[in-house]
């Protein structure tokens, strides 16, 4: 990665081999590789998606389900290991490789990929805080984006993710993800290429629901897919944000998803509310292939 970091917008210009910037990471490191099967339909198949956890994140949400993983649970592990991971869950009849919060370990999954490059399509599954530049880097590699989408309202970016301008980078980089993968492959009733963007409905936030909906409707094609999630826990921290410490109220729900089929956004995948468990999370203490 060269001396300092700047793979995300947070550009922390730190030397992760004797730092660690705002991710909290260095080295490689991993938390959960497996195959997982409560991805989107068209991503988790009858097979499931293999799916590699990375540790720390660029955002730290303080309602994150995957809270010890984005804080850094793991373990440490080398490129050539990540590279053998790609290959066994390949080998066991994954749909494809799922990066799950990668952001900050893109120099690691390139030089993976050097080594192995799956034949199955690879994912990258992030927060939507991301750089347009480390994302044309990813040109040849990724073949599905799926990128959150969390708020059109910096106030909340602020108050719950500590990133007062997400909204801005969030659209640019959604837009270099649909610049980088243009058009959406469907074949046997699975994603080859494209881009999904996933919006998880808050508590007492149905506004900037709305707010991200109206953005794509208004600078993406109207068959772009959505994944509008109802998923919600209070996990974490939120325990300290009263205004979010419940599951959502199946009224904002409805109001949400009634709002994505006013503005023509057909490829929306919804949830039902019984989502809002943490029957769905792995397992990060059985560490499966890693």
């Amino acid at each position: 990665m060269g001396n300092l970091c700047r793979l995300c917008p947070r550009k922390c210009s730190v030397d992760r081999t004797v730092s660690r910037g705002y991710c909290n990471q260095n080295s490689l490191k991993v938390a959960r590789a497996s195959l997982h099967k409560w991805e989107e339909p068209i991503i988790s198949g009858s097979s499931g998606s293999g799916t590699v956890f990375f540790s720390g994140c660029n955002l730290k949400c303080v309602y994150c389900q995957n809270f010890d993983v984005s804080r850094g649970k793991g373990k440490e592990i080398t490129a050539q290991n990540l590279a053998d991971i790609f290959e066994k869950l390949e080998d066991l009849g994954a749909h494809n490789i799922n990066l799950v919060t990668p952001t900050h370990f893109v120099d690691d999954i390139i030089a993976a990929c050097q080594i192995y490059k799956p034949k199955i399509p690879i994912v990258y599954n992030c927060g939507g805080y991301e750089s347009p530049d480390t994302l044309d880097r990813l040109k040849d590699i990724v073949d599905i984006f799926i990128p959150d989408f969390k708020y059109c309202d910096n106030a909340l970016a602020k108050r719950y993710s500590n990133c007062e301008d997400y909204f801005e980078v969030c659209a640019k980089a959604i837009l270099k993800m649909r610049q980088l993968c243009p058009d959406d492959v469907i074949q046997d009733g699975l994603m080859k290429k494209g881009l999904i963007i996933r919006h998880l409905v808050l508590p007492n936030a149905i506004d900037n629901t709305k707010g991200a909906l109206n953005w794509i409707a208004n600078n993406l094609p109207k068959d772009t897919y959505i994944s509008l999630m109802c998923q919600y826990v209070p996990f974490g921290n939120a325990n300290k944000f009263p205004e979010i410490n419940r599951k959502l109220k199946p009224l904002e729900y409805k109001i949400a998803v009634q709002h994505a089929l006013k503005l023509g956004l057909d490829n929306t995948f919804v949830q039902s509310l019984e989502s809002a468990t943490d029957d769905y999370i792995p397992d990060f203490d059985d560490r499966s292939l890693i």
